[in-house]
């Protein structure tokens, strides 16, 4: 901060003089006892209704010059709880407001991005592998053995905790990943050992060890705890119960080395990649040895890494499946993303599960090593031996930048849980870590990205995704598609000439089918008129239902949660309203004014995946 200094300390305000101070930070940081440096911006008594005004003024002003994200208020507030969340409600709508107005448009098409604000260059040999939980905590892994654990601290910088290093493996490290809550930790190594660490404290809580003995390359926990997957040098993919720390299965590919695994966003099916170059889609609920489905020669020369979008896999009515989007990186330079289809045709039809090309994003000009999506699936990041990592639109299909400062090939990368720090290990021994909040900002681009989504699953190749496309988005070849589907490919004709559309069939009776469209058939219009009713029954209950479910709302800010958190009383906030809580010198509940009896916020996964699916269907 050019030009500022700490100010010296003073001494606590009375009850009639309330102090702002602003604090640089992020989420992790601690409240009032964290000894971090503060500037003073006010020191006159006011009244609470100025002190509002000044305060949001005074964050709203800072924020995107200093990435001031902490504030608190000093003064007589144990006496003022619900006075105090109105505060932090309004400043929070302030902020989301002014965060819209001036954060960057993410319509880059390809440019370099600001440089690192953070460099780490602690290990001494290759960094392999990074992953964050939330944000305020990222691991390392690499080639000299060990694990890394950092904190985030103010200004951008990572500050490793007490008990890092983990030290227990004896060859070089390939793969890390966090538990889906932060909890626990689990690294993959040449040694043929994949251990589970205990975040907070650092202690190994297992090693898990396959017969085989050889190299694990990657491991992977679900989206919901309770599995953990690895694949390695002996051909062989595994699942682990967490819980009893016992190998579930084992599942054979196509005798080559498993370089890559991902659980689908709703933990039932894992996918795998290997140096053989194909995609394996296997069922990780049950004890099927055999793979659903096979995408032969995915990449020449191998899979790198794939990645699920954690935004798309849903379930329709009117199928017996699911599809799922799906990001593989490989050999041959070229990033894929793929449709996964299990089981998704109507009833009675073809149940084959399929991986289908969907786009191919090409930009690279050497083996992409790392691929992974944002939590809220509408960024994807690619690392490659070209020194670089790319940031993507996967519903645009178009590029947002590139991210330059690696010296040698950069072998992963990873998004932080609110999508504005992306993280990258390389061959050079060092991690850099980016801000890129103008491409993740969610208040900027919900609506253009909630469109984008819904283009894209209409180009998806699949009944069941039209089936959640609404009946009056369907073109006329989507409505044509239906009838034979149907049984009814006779009538196609007649409603191509009249350019019957979904629009227009809405507005279509029995008569209109019998006499113009030539529907003689009792049955078959009322199966269409069944279809007409059901869309403009569920309208009405949408239009009967416009507020959204009250456990998608902050109990603080009372607005939908973007980023959901959950704290030691049980309730669910909005992160930043929770933070601004917390940073006020609160260590009671917001809902209870109970003492909290931690201060750790859990992403709420679950919640975030529920609230995705609402804004997808109704905004």
């Amino acid at each position: 901060m050019k030009g500022m200094s700490n100010p010296s300390p003073s001494p606590r305000p009375s009850a009639s003089t309330t102090h702002l101070t602003f604090l640089l930070g992020g989420a992790g940081t601690g409240g009032p006892n964290d000894g971090l440096p503060q500037i003073q911006v006010q020191n006159t008594p006011t009244s609470r209704a100025d002190w509002i005004k000044r305060s949001t003024e005074a964050r709203c002003k800072y924020r995107t010059s200093l990435h001031l994200n902490w504030y608190r208020m000093e003064g007589d507030d144990d006496k003022d709880h619900f006075r105090d969340l109105e505060m932090i409600r309004e400043r929070c709508s302030a902020i989301n407001k002014n965060r819209g107005r001036n954060g960057p448009g993410g319509e880059d098409t390809g440019t370099t991005l600001p440089t690192p604000v953070c460099t780490i260059k602690d290990h001494t040999n290759d960094v392999t592998s990074v992953d964050f939980s939330g944000r305020s905590l990222l691991a390392t892994g690499s080639s000299d053995k060990s694990v890394r654990l950092y904190k985030w601290q103010v200004g951008d910088k990572f500050a490793e905790v007490s008990h890092s290093p983990l030290l227990g493996h004896t060859y070089g490290v390939n793969y890390v990943n966090f538990s889906p809550f932060g909890s626990k930790l689990a690294s993959a190594s040449i040694d043929g050992s994949t251990i589970i660490w205990d975040v907070k404290s650092g202690e190994r809580l297992c090693s898990l060890q396959p017969a085989s003995e050889a190299a694990v390359r990657v491991c992977a926990f679900s989206p919901n705890s309770a599995l953990l997957a690895t694949g390695g040098d002996d051909d062989l993919a595994g699942i682990w119960d967490v819980s009893t720390l016992s190998l579930l299965r084992r599942m054979c590919g196509d005798e080559s080395t498993v370089t890559s695994l991902s659980f689908t966003p709703d933990s039932c099916y894992l996918a795998t990649g290997s140096s053989g170059g194909e995609l394996r889609v296997w069922d990780a609920r049950y004890g099927h040895s055999v793979a659903l489905a096979i995408k032969a020669e995915a990449h020449d020369l191998g899979v790198c890494s794939i990645h699920f979008s954690p935004s798309i896999g849903k379930e329709s009515s009117g199928t017996i499946g699911k599809q799922y989007l799906l990001a593989s990186g490989g050999q041959d330079t070229e990033l894929h993303l793929w449709v996964v289809e299990i089981g998704s045709q109507v009833l009675g039809g073809d149940t084959t599960p399929s991986i289908t090309l969907h786009h191919t994003l090409c930009g690279h000009c050497a083996p992409i090593m790392s691929v992974r999506f944002s939590a809220s699936g509408l960024l994807l990041a690619s690392a490659s031996g070209d020194k670089t990592v790319r940031l993507w639109d996967p519903m645009k299909q178009v590029p947002l930048g590139v991210l330059e400062g690696h010296k040698r090939y950069v072998t992963s990368c990873a998004f932080s849980d609110d999508g504005a720090l992306v993280a990258a290990g390389s061959g050079d021994r060092v991690v850099k870590v980016w801000r890129v909040d103008g491409a993740t900002n969610p208040t900027h681009s919900s609506t253009s990205s909630t469109d984008a989504i819904r283009k894209l699953r209409v180009r998806f190749p699949s009944y069941g995704l039209r089936e959640n496309t609404k009946l009056i988005e369907w073109s006329s070849e989507d409505l044509c598609e239906w009838l034979v589907e149907q049984g009814l490919a006779e009538y196609s004709h007649n409603f191509r000439t009249h350019a019957i559309d979904g629009r227009e069939l809405l507005s279509v009776t029995d008569e209109v089918l019998e006499n113009k469209l030539g529907v003689d058939a009792l049955g078959h219009r009322n199966k269409i008129m069944r279809l007409i009713r059901r869309s403009q029954d569920n309208q009405a209950k949408k239009e009967a239902s416009n507020e959204p479910p009250s456990e998608f709302l902050c109990p603080i800010t009372q607005e939908m949660i973007c980023d959901p958190v959950l704290c030691a009383d049980g309730f669910t906030y909005e992160r930043v309203a929770m933070e601004a809580w917390l940073a006020s010198g609160k260590r009671t509940s917001p809902m209870t004014n109970e003492k909290l009896a931690h201060v750790v916020l859990t992403p709420n996964r679950t919640l975030r995946t529920l609230i995705q699916k609402y804004r997808e269907d109704n905004i």
